[in-house]
């Protein structure tokens, strides 16, 4: 099984490393594009940003913690979870937070109090600029992905407008995930 396992997670790498297209007028297009579409997915426990570039099928997915705002901890949370299909669903507003360094995105599935969070790092993209109001959850104005840094940035509309959180992702063309599966 763990053979297996491995054999597929280097089937993988090695896919997305020939996807990948060296050389070509798209390479040098990779730096930070805009995200067109972000969905999360309940099963898999990864949230996933179509990216504005190439053929429009590169994509950015990093891991994720999927939970309902209600249930958790209740005493019937396992079983509500598992009778739910989450499949990859669309994101109705994503803020992010500079005192947990968290992103939090609602998921627009059952009764709207789904949501995906992740870490992130949250900086000021000025020179050691400090900010004396608190970065609590805010709204993310704008979210791209950087093929070459493998990060997403999502700027946020917090004080002179310079916050983002940034957090690594995995960039890989989705043919090469069709076809693994």
């Amino acid at each position: 099984m763990n053979f297996t396992t491995a054999f597929i997670s280097l089937l993988a790498a090695v896919q997305a490393v020939v996807a990948v297209p060296f050389g070509s007028s798209e390479a040098a297009q990779v730096a930070p594009v805009p995200v067109t579409k972000l969905v999360c997915d309940g099963d898999s426990y990864k949230c996933t940003a179509s990216l504005n570039y190439g053929d429009g099928r590169w994509v950015a997915q990093w891991g994720t913690a999927v939970f309902h705002t209600s249930l958790f901890g209740a005493p019937d949370h396992d079983a509500a979870i598992s009778a739910m299909a989450m499949a990859p669903v669309p994101v109705t507003k994503l803020v992010c937070d500079g005192d947990t360094y968290k992103c939090t995105a609602n998921l627009d599935f059952g009764d709207g109090r789904w949501v995906a969070q992740w870490s992130t790092n949250v900086f000021h993209q000025g020179i050691f600029a400090s900010e004396g109001a608190q970065v609590a959850p805010v709204p993310v104005t704008k979210l791209v992905c950087d093929g070459d840094s493998y990060k997403c940035t999502a700027n946020l509309n917090y004080g002179d407008g310079r916050w983002v959180a940034q957090w690594s992702t995995n960039v890989f063309h989705s043919s090469a995930f069709r076809d693994m599966n």
